[in-house]
């Protein structure tokens, strides 16, 4: 991205994109406007899936013999998005990797509230087990709360004494729904993007009633030993 693109994003984003006071269904049209604007490239290619009775979107590379798997959580604050307006990101970590992407579309709330999203990734990641890949073979990787959700299910799969990927690479994680940390203020001029304002108003969607601090939608609070790098 160019020093004038990211500018033009930056504003765009600050001039309120995702306005904090919208409603879900607003804030998911705008969101696959904004998306959906973006051609996935020539060689990637994506299918539907289905792993575990849970929706995928599978997504290869032209000219790339995957060995390897990458299983994604797409961002969205539990709320927004879905595995396949995520391709492009994800499609972008499959072909560094060389590896084949699957992109889980784990149920959003608030119509599926905590512990949808987590039932939903673990019964994914289980479902690639039984099918014969094996760990060693299986990365997870996230963005925002795919970031968080790609922790959570690293200590699920631990608590339930599944064997555990080979790595997790997440990118701004959501690790926090108790939105406790310091840098939400000192850091708010720098994003464009995310406020205080804006993720609260979302929480309770994805709680739905629950403590925020568990360590399945908060892991920064989890027992984080022995997971994989």
């Amino acid at each position: 991205m160019s020093t004038e693109q990211r500018e033009t994003l930056d504003t765009i984003l600050r001039e309120g994109a995702f306005p904090a006071d919208s409603d879900v269904a607003e804030q998911r049209r705008l969101l696959r406007e904004l998306l959906s604007a973006q051609p996935l490239p020539a060689d990637v290619s994506m299918a539907e899936a289905a792993l575990g009775g849970v929706r995928t979107a599978e997504i290869t590379v032209d000219g790339i013999e995957p060995r390897h798997i990458v299983m994604y959580f797409h961002g969205g604050v539990y709320v927004l998005g879905d595995a396949f307006l995520a391709a492009d990101l994800a499609s972008q970590v499959g072909r560094r990797t060389n590896a084949k992407v699957i992109s889980v579309d784990y149920r959003l709330a608030p119509e599926h509230p905590y512990p949808a999203a987590v039932d939903d990734a673990l019964a994914a990641y289980e479902a690639l087990l039984h099918n014969g890949t094996v760990p060693s073979d299986i990365v997870f990787a996230g963005e925002s709360a795919g970031g968080g959700l790609a922790i959570a299910t690293l200590v699920n799969a631990r608590d339930r004494g599944l064997p555990l990927p080979a790595a997790a690479f997440v990118m701004s994680p959501y690790v926090d729904l108790t939105l406790a940390g310091a840098t939400m203020v000192t850091k708010r001029q720098a994003d464009p993007l995310l406020s205080p304002e804006a993720l609260r108003a979302r929480v309770a969607d994805y709680t739905g009633g629950q403590d925020a601090g568990l360590g399945l939608i908060s892991p920064i609070f989890a027992d984080l030993s022995g997971l994989p790098p």
